[in-house]
């Protein structure tokens, strides 16, 4: 009976939940500086405002040749969510007429992908969707009662793991990096 009750609340919280973004959104373009914090990448403006980029996974920036580093000026264009901006293309240089490519800005998607090493442990998962209201690219569903991560939508933006704002990431620990 607990277990049931459990699960109807957080049925009930994901309901409630922050949604994704909305492919609708407008576009936006933001130019700073790049802040490393842990694992995420922060864009820092004149004013000092932060942006957390949604980047893609490590290893596709790695095999795509992106190297970030604490202090380079970027140049970002995508859409934006409080404090999270999705990225769809990276400037490197203020004069670069060729952005880096992450996302197919018309469509919402990856322009490629298939790498993330984001998993979902299924032995843990109660399907409670709480990570699927709160990831910003879609990448996750529950099938069977389960959650599931498509590893062509994931960003390795760490939100199912570590959370973001009042949502502290999976409730049981389900989602791992491998």
């Amino acid at each position: 009976m607990n277990r049931l009750f459990f699960t109807a609340l957080l049925a009930l919280l994901a309901c409630l939940a922050w949604a994704g973004f909305d492919p609708d959104t407008e576009l936006s373009s933001y130019r700073g500086v790049i802040e490393l914090r842990g694992s995420q990448t922060w864009l820092l403006d004149d004013s000092g405002d932060g942006l957390r980029l949604l980047l893609a996974p490590r290893g596709l920036l790695d095999s795509l040749g992106l190297h970030l580093a604490e202090g380079d000026t970027v140049a970002v264009e995508g859409w934006r969510k409080n404090e999270l901006f999705l990225v769809g293309r990276l400037w490197q240089e203020a004069d670069d007429s060729n952005p880096w490519l992450l996302r197919n800005l018309d469509e919402a998607s990856l322009q490629t992908g298939g790498v993330s090493d984001y998993r979902v442990n299924g032995g843990k998962c109660i399907g409670c969707k709480l990570c699927v209201s709160r990831c910003p690219t879609g990448a996750i569903s529950v099938v069977n009662r389960k959650a599931r991560i498509d590893a062509e939508l994931c960003t390795e933006c760490g939100i199912c793991i570590e959370g973001y704002g009042k949502f502290r990431g999976c409730p049981v620990g389900a989602i791992e990096k491998e």
